[in-house]
């Protein structure tokens, strides 16, 4: 048995397992994009005020035209984190299709609280990755516009030790949606 026929068959295996492998990944990143967006997070939220709530704020209605998307603030940065939270909502599927009357804005008023409360502690444990995503150097290139008053409440926190400094959610709650007393 020459040293050909050993490799020719070992081969045509590899080939089919990267063939393979490239199509479960281009597969994955295409339904993880998907998943991401908007009109994919609006198919279970359309009936409630969210995405209304969002353009009312300064996320999106601002001078320089910039909307943030569900996914920038409610998926972290980072490819890791980033599948981990998709893994862990996917759970959120469930939800939607066992809670009665879920996508109606009355379920959502009455669950408001606890809602808003999970997404500040998610936030929270992140350390508000998501928020510094595009809110990039705070503390050390502040935009002209940011009043003053905000620069030194900023400039203080960031004199503090790191395990004692606020996140951003811990000052800015409700800065897209409205958050309940």
């Amino acid at each position: 048995m020459s040293l050909r026929n050993l490799i020719k068959p070992g081969m045509g295996l590899v080939a089919v397992g990267l063939v393979i492998g490239a199509l479960g990944f281009w597969g994955t990143q295409n339904i993880l994009h998907a998943t991401s967006s908007d009109a994919f997070c609006m198919t279970c939220h359309a009936q409630h005020s969210l995405k209304d709530e969002v353009m009312a704020s300064a996320h999106g209605n601002n001078a320089m035209g910039i909307v943030a998307q569900c996914q920038d603030c409610h998926l972290p940065p980072g490819q890791i984190d980033y599948l981990v939270k998709k893994i862990i909502v996917s759970k959120d599927v469930i939800g939607y299709l066992t809670i009665d009357g879920f996508e109606t804005q009355e379920w959502l008023e009455e669950n408001r609280k606890e809602q808003a409360e999970l997404a500040r502690d998610y936030i929270r444990s992140i350390d508000s990755a998501s928020c510094q995503s595009c809110h990039t150097n705070i503390y050390e290139n502040q935009p002209e516009a940011m009043k003053k008053m905000a620069k030194r409440m900023h400039a203080k926190n960031f004199e503090k030790a790191p395990e004692d400094r606020k996140t951003c959610i811990d000052c800015h709650k409700g800065v897209a949606h409205p958050y309940p007393r």
